[in-house]
Parts: structure tokens; sequence; C-alpha cells
């Protein structure tokens, strides 16, 4: 059946050659049928026409077969308008059928997906629900899911979202599924139908209501529509099809009811509801047990009364036709034998010219899928040498398997783009073809679109071509991996072959070169690049050698060619050049170097005599530094334990009160101050070890989400006093193995900066990020904000930012720096980010377990590396005497004039194989 517009075909004028029955048929074929007619009526439209043929012929004989003729051409045209009265009926019924199925089909494809849409919904919702009012939240938030209740095996609501869902706690769960999905419907009283979607997951079971929307009808050319199951349950339609049912709302019987729910099969049914006539359809919605059900209401439309005013003209333009036809019908015969006999010669000779060129002749019909080859072209392509008309596909296996689709592309647009063509190769034979084809319409009982061609044996040519692209693709090939330029000029000093070596040189641009470019135009382009230019002969040989403004030397020569013009040669001679320079430089060189390591030689050895003094002081220093440490961890903890404790003692009254409420106010400050110090003192031998390398970590697996929940209770009441807000995201996180004092130190240091330096109304805000391979902490404040120069300083010890709040703060600058200082000892990473007056972000990383830091490989003493090296200098001053000694006397003149003397680096390796580079006298730059 076709379906959608009809395309538009102009019908060709009639061939010359045809047939005086043909003409007939075809005329009469081209024109729509009109209505049967009274006797009377006949007679009076009959009679001119009796009239003039008996005007064509004196015979009466002739006459009255003519009027046979002209009666039996019109009961005819009666039998076929009365045909085609029948056929447009059938069509158009047939039509509305295969619009409303194929629509029908298109709904319950879109049903499908909103119902997939929604299983896959509440998938998620189960998978990613941590609890079943968290899994009904999550699904009850799909576009197509209203509301979700879970229930037990028992039917008690577990979960419900929205509010007010108690409508779907009354569905029995005794006849739920035990695997896969389930649709129900609740049919409420006033026929309104909410869709039920129903899944078990372990011992509980999900009850979604599908929205409005889902499997509404949005087309309002539809009539009735319903989701009913097999048994007839409806599961979605109108308040009407809540009532009756789907039975008695399309007046079904039990058996039409049947056939439309099996099943596997789709079906459409004519039927009667309220005296009209409808079409139903029947289609079952993908990957459910569901059937669509929907109704449209048939048209019926008096074609007859419709088609009489164009019968009727028809009828008579087809009289007038007639009569034109036998009027002409001598005269037409003779012209065609002629054109017949004109034509059979031309198709000879056609025939003729393409079996000469090892050829022929294809036609394709795509709509019919057959195609024609002609006898030259079927003995071409292996076939009996015949004429033979096949199937479209055995037409294509006659070609290679790449070169199909592109047949079938150029033919199917052939009647857009016109004339067509291109090669194509023969499977199972040694051949390429080109085929060239262009639309045309063929006409007959019915117009066609066909597409003919002819096909030639290019073979050969093809071969040749390849030949030939192949040689100057590897002549392009060598030209390329030419380490010289190579540039061939004609007879006229025009451009005609180059490569990329010669553009290289001269620093032309891709694309400034092209095929014809004169000779001075690219000398012109060139120029830039050229420094100096050298012209030479010698021995009747000539060279021409540019110093570039790179530092580079190029040689051309030139050859002439056969035709008249001349190729040039381009070698890059700069080595050769520079090596000239150098031999002239090397000798003063080589002098420069000696006194300069002779000189370096002293410094050395005082240098190893000032760096063995300084070593044994600082070494002294350092453990000076340990003693007083040691001491001090002594001498200042004893007394502030004694302090701390007996001012812990009167603070808490345990040997009775104080006396004056005073005395407990200097305790309480007592107490504070000393284990302030306490702290502070604490910090400092922290900061000691870590600079000294003595400090360790004793590890222990912990979980930093509950180590933060404790800190962030320390600092609480200081962020409640400073009116802050604290915002801290404490998910639980897996367990690492850390040093819990280090890493409470860390936390206690941060969010005890972040408040002291946010003003009030601020936040502090703390997150933990679980990655792979650790943990990620962010401590972020709105604070006043740190400068961009000012980050670096704070990780130092004792560094603080000099500006007005900051002093008025307390606090010795080791917080941070000791932070960093632990983080890197865990093998974790430290940053901070801020801007000022905004807010400053620390972000610091501990790993899953600490990193075991490489050990290097002790260096050894730098006063042995200094005698080493000394021994060395030493060695390579005896070689350089003993060479220059050895060393002729050369007195070579510069190159050529103009030619200036390169830098010159002079290298000297010493036993260890370090180089020592010494700077020469200035010169040109080499290139």
């Amino acid at each position: 059946m076709q379906k959608g517009p009809v395309q538009y075909q102009q019908t060709p004028p009639p061939r010359p050659g045809a047939a005086s029955g043909h003409s007939i048929r075809n005329a009469v074929a081209t024109h729509q049928p009109v209505e049967k007619t009274t006797g009377s009526r006949f007679q009076k439209l009959s009679a001119p026409f009796s009239a003039n043929i008996n005007a064509l012929s004196k015979d009466k004989r002739s006459a009255r077969l003519m009027l046979m003729l002209a009666i039996a051409f019109l009961v005819f045209y009666v039998l076929i308008v009365a045909s085609k009265l029948i056929v447009d009926y059938g069509s158009t019924q047939k039509r509305a059928r295969s619009e409303h199925f194929n629509y029908s089909e298109v709904v319950a494809a879109r049903m499908s997906t909103e119902i997939e849409n929604a299983i896959i919904w509440i998938d998620n919702g189960l998978a990613e629900g941590q609890t079943p009012g968290q899994s009904a939240r999550l699904i009850a938030k799909s576009p197509v899911v209203s509301a979700t209740i879970i229930v037990n095996s028992k039917g008690q609501t577990i979960a419900s979202y929205p509010a007010g869902s108690q409508i779907l706690e009354n569905i029995p769960v005794k006849n739920f599924v035990s695997q896969g999905v389930k649709f129900n419907s609740i049919i409420q009283p006033d026929g309104q139908i909410i869709p039920l979607v129903i899944k078990q997951t372990g011992q509980y079971f999900v009850i979604a209501a599908l929205a409005d929307t889902v499997l509404a009808n949005d087309n309002r050319t539809m009539g009735a529509l319903a989701v009913i199951t097999q048994s007839g349950r409806v599961i979605s339609g109108d308040r009407n099809m809540g009532k009756t049912g789907p039975r008695d709302a399309f007046n079904l019987t039990e058996a039409q009811f049947s056939s439309l729910t099996q099943l596997g099969s789709n079906s459409i049914l004519q039927i009667k509801v309220h005296g009209s006539k409808q079409l139903l359809a029947s289609v079952q919605i993908a990957n459910t047990d569901l059937f669509l059900l929907g109704s449209k209401k048939q048209m019926e439309t008096s074609i007859l009364q419709n088609n009489l005013t164009l019968f009727f003209i028809l009828f008579i333009g087809t009289c007038a036709l007639v009569w034109t036809l036998l009027h002409s019908l001598t005269k037409q015969l003779r012209v065609v034998q002629g054109v017949q006999q004109t034509t059979e010669i031309s198709q000879q000779r056609y025939q003729a010219a393409i079996e000469g060129d090892r050829g022929g002749v294809w036609e394709v019909d795509l709509t019919g899928s057959s195609a024609f080859v002609s006898g030259s072209l079927a003995g071409l392509l292996g076939l009996l040498r015949k004429e033979q008309t096949m199937p479209l596909s055995r037409f294509l296996n006659l070609f290679h398997p790449e070169d199909r689709e592109r047949f079938l592309a150029f033919a199917r647009r052939a009647h857009v783009q016109g004339e067509f063509d291109f090669d194509i190769r023969v499977a199972h034979l040694p051949l390429m073809l080109q085929c060239r084809g262009r639309s045309s319409v063929r006409s007959g009982r019915e117009m066609k679109r066909v597409i003919v061609g002819v096909a030639l044996d290019i073979t050969e040519q093809r071969a040749a071509q390849m030949r030939l692209q192949i040689t100057e693709s590897r002549l392009h090939d060598a030209l390329s991996s030419m380490t010289d330029s190579f540039v061939v000029w004609d007879s006229v000093k025009r451009l005609v072959v180059w490569n990329s070596k010669f553009m290289d040189f001269f620093g032309l641009k891709h694309g400034s070169l092209y095929e014809g470019l004169e000779h001075i135009s690219v000398n012109y382009m060139a120029q830039a690049a050229i420094f100096e230019k050298f012209d030479y002969e010698r021995m009747g040989e000539k060279w021409t050698e540019f110093h570039l403004r790179d530092g580079r030397w190029i040689r051309y020569i030139e050859a002439k060619t056969a035709e008249g013009g001349h190729v040039s040669i381009g070698t890059d001679i700069t080595e050769i050049r520079l090596r000239e320079a150098e031999l002239t430089t090397n000798e003063q060189t080589l002098k420069n170097t000696v006194e300069v390591l002779r000189k370096s030689q002293e410094s050395i050895v005082e240098l190893a005599g000032r760096y063995e003094s300084e070593k044994i002081r600082a070494e002294e220093a350092s453990q000076s530094k340990t003693n007083f440490l040691a001491s001090m961890s002594h001498e200042l903890r004893t007394p502030l334990n004694a302090i701390n404790g007996f001012s812990d003692i009167m603070q808490k009254e345990m040997f009775g009160p104080l006396g004056d409420p005073r005395y407990k106010d200097y305790v309480n400050d007592i107490l504070f101050s000393g284990q302030h110090l306490l702290s502070l003192i604490n910090d400092i031998l922290d900061m000691s070890k870590i600079e000294a390398g003595k400090m360790t970590l004793n590890t222990e697996v912990m979980f930093l989400h509950e180590m933060l929940a404790q800190v962030v209770r320390m600092v609480r009441g200081k962020a409640d006093d400073a009116g802050l807000k604290l915002d801290v995201d404490v998910v639980e996180v897996k367990e690492i193995e850390a040093d819990p004092r280090s890493v409470k130190q860390i936390l206690l240091n941060l969010l005890t900066n972040a408040v002291k330096f946010t003003p009030e109304g601020g936040t502090v805000g703390v997150e933990l990020i679980q990655k792979q391979t650790g943990i990620i902490i962010k401590v972020c404040d709105t604070g006043i904000g740190i400068s961009q120069e000012n980050i670096d300083r704070l990780a130092k010890p004792f560094e603080q930012v000099d500006d007005k709040a900051n002093r008025q703060t307390e606090g010795t600058g080791l917080g941070l720096a000791l932070s960093k200082s632990f983080v890197e000892l865990h093998g974790g990473k430290f940053k901070i980010e801020s801007v000022v007056g905004k807010g400053t972000t620390v972000i610091f990383s501990l790993p899953n377990k600490p990193i075991t830091p490489v050990q290097e490989d002790e260096v050894e003493d730098v006063s042995q590396e200094i005698s080493k090296l000394t021994a060395d200098i030493a060695n390579i001053l005896g070689e350089t005497e003993n060479l220059s000694n050895h060393m002729p006397q050369t007195n070579n003149p510069p190159p050529y004039p103009g030619v200036g003397i390169p830098q010159v680096q002079a290298q000297v390796l010493n036993q260890g194989g370090q180089q020592i580079t010494m700077p020469a006298k200035q010169g040109r730059p080499a290139a």
C-alpha cells in the first residue's frame, strides 16, 4: 500500500513510432473514466461522432466498422470508470486502515518507552536508596511516576511518597508476581483509572502509580483509546472506559476480544459503536503483556459524486480524442513506418559503436527491482551473449561488493542530480567499467522511472593511469626524501618541479610556490633568507654558494636539461664551513682552556680547605642546638607540669574553697597560660624534630570522620563565642592508617586558624572527599584571606602576615608549618588557596597508608669530591700539554671573503665523566 504523498510524474509525449492500438490504449490510460450515461444521452453524444466517421469513409462497411469500434471504446470506458470507482474505494479503505494501524503502533512504541523509563527509574531508586523511604522518594521524583509505596509480603506499608498515597495501600499483594514486573490499575467509582507498575525486590514490593501523561492519547484525531491486559483489565483509559470496560465500550464479542488480545499478534477490526462504523486497532506494547486498543471513526465519502464532473469532462475530451486519432490514423501509420526505419538504423549504428568499444547498455528499474543488460555487455560480464532481464540483486552481484552500494546511491539520486559517471569493478573478473547513466521516464501500462546508461571497458586505461600515478608517487617520494634541495626550471625559466628541502632552505611558506612561477619571482621571495651570495668557477665548473641569515651555507650546482631548461641541486655545506673555521681557532682555544684549568685548580684547592672548616663549624652548631633542645625540653616541661597540675587542683578546689572569687579567675589564667606555653613548647620541639629528620609517626588504623567530629566538638565553643557558623560535612569514609596525634593536630590547627581569622557572622566549613588512593580534606572559611605573595611564607616556621588583623590575634606562626610537615610525613599534599577579603581554603590529602620515603644514597663527602676533581684537572693539563707539543701548526686563511669566525666552546671531560664548558671568543653565531 502506498503511504504519504504521491510524487508528481510528468507524462511524456507519445512516441511517433507507436502502433495504433497502443496509441488508443495509452490515450485512454491517461484519462479518468466517467459514470455510465443513459441510452438517449449516449446517442446524442455519438451522433456527430458517427457522422464524422461516415465522412471519413465512402465505404459503408468501413463506416460501420469505425462506429462499432467507437461504441466498443465507450463501453470499455464505462467499465474503466466502474473499476476505477471500486479500486479507489478499496484503496481508500486500505489506506485508512493502514494509517490508523501505523499510528497505533507509534503510540504503542511511545508508551513502551515511557513504561521502560518508569521501570528503569524504579530500579535506580532501589539501587541508590539507602532506606525504603529514600528509595520511595527517589522513585516518586521521576517525571513518569506520580506516587510510590513499598510494602512487605504481608501487605504492610513500609514507606510511601508523597504524603496522601494511601489509595495505593489497598492493593492486595497475594496476586503479585514473584519475579519481574506486573501491571495493574486502580479504578475509582467515578471511572478514573490510575495505572500501576508493581515490582518485587527481595521481600518487598514496589507499587508505583504512573503519571496521567504516560499512557495518555495526545492526538485528537483518534477516538477512544485504552491500555488493557489479556484478561481485559483496563490499565489506562477515559472515565467511560473505567466504568463500562473495553468489551462494552467498543461493542466487542468474546471472539473479537480474544482475537485482539492474542500475545505476539497485532490486528485491526471494523466495529460498529452507537451506529457509527469505526476501525479498532490492537497493538501489543513491546516488552509487556499489555495491549493498546485505539478506535477511529471511519469516514465515508461518495467517490462517484466527487468525481462526476471530472469523469464527464474526460468523457467529452475522450470522444474528441478518439475522433482526432481516427482522423490522423492513416497519416500516423506512414510516419511511424519512417520513424521505425530510422530508429532501427540508429540502433544498429549505436550497437556497432558500443560493441566496438567493448561495452554495452544497461537499465535499472529500482521500483520493480529488475535490471536489463544488452548482449554485448552480458558477454563482457561473463554471461550468455544475449539481451537479458534479471533481478536487481543478481545484477548488483555482477560487480565488486564494495562498489554495489555506490552504484545504488548514484541510481537513487539520478532523478535529482541528473547524469552521473563513475568507475565500477566487476566481481570475479579483472575488469574495470566506466558507467554513465541518467534518469528516464518509461511509459507503458504505467509510468515508471528507470535509470538507463552505458558501460565501457576501461581496464587498460585505468591500469595505465595507475602505473603513471605510481611512477609519479615514487618520484615525489624520492625528491621529498632527498637531503639536498632539488628544483627544475623550463627553457623560459619557469618553475616545474621542486622538493620540500628547497622551500626549507629559503624559508618559503607552504603554498607560495606553484608550477609555472617565474624565476625572478622565486628569487624575490627567497631574497629575505639570503645574507651573502658568492659565485665561483673552477676548471670550467660553476657553482654558487649562499650564506643564509640563519647561519647555514648552501652550495648550488646547475645542469642543463634536454628541453633547454636547467636543474639546480643545493647541498648544505654548513658543517664543512664550521669545521674549517674551527681548525683556525682550536689551538688558541686549547691554550685558553689550559690557562683557565690552572686557575681553577688553585681555586678548588682553596675552596676545599674552606669547606672543611665550615663543615666542622656546622656540625658543632647542630650538636649545640640538639643539646639545647634536649635540656630545654626537660627544664621547661618539669616546672610547667607542676604549675599546670597545682593550678588544676586549685581550680577544682579539691582541698577547699579559695576564698576571694578573684583568686579563682587568677587560677584560670595561670592554668590557661601554662597549657598554652606547654603547647607552644611541644610545637617547637616537634618542628625541631621534623627539621632534623628525627620525627617518626606512630600509625594505627583510624576513621577520619570520627577524628574530625572529635576536633569539631573541641572548637565549636570558640566558634559560638566568635559568632561563626560551622558547616561540617562529616560523611563516613573508609579507614586509613595514620598517626592519630598528628592528624588531630593538623585538623585542630587548621580549624583554630579558620575560627581565629574569620569575623563575626562568617562561616567555617570542613569537607571529606573519599578517593581510591586516600582521603582529601578541605577546610574553608569566609575570613580575611591571604594575599598570594604571603601564602608561600606562611608554610615556613614562625612566619606570620604583618597586618592589622593578624596583630589582633595571638599565635607563633607554627600552626601551618607543622600541619604541612605532618601531611608530608604521611606522604600527602598540602595546598592553600585564598582571596583577600573573601576567605581561605586549605586542601590536604592523606593516603590510605603512609608512604615510606625513598632513602637516597648517602652523598660522599664534598671534600673527597673536590680532591678527585683536582686530580682530574691535573691529568687533563698533562694530556693537553702533550697534545699541544704534537699538534701541527696551521696557517689557513679564511675560506672566502666575508666569512666570520663562528663562536666555539671548548668542552673537556674529567675522569668522572663530567663536562666542563669554557666560553670562547665572540664571533658570528653558528648555524
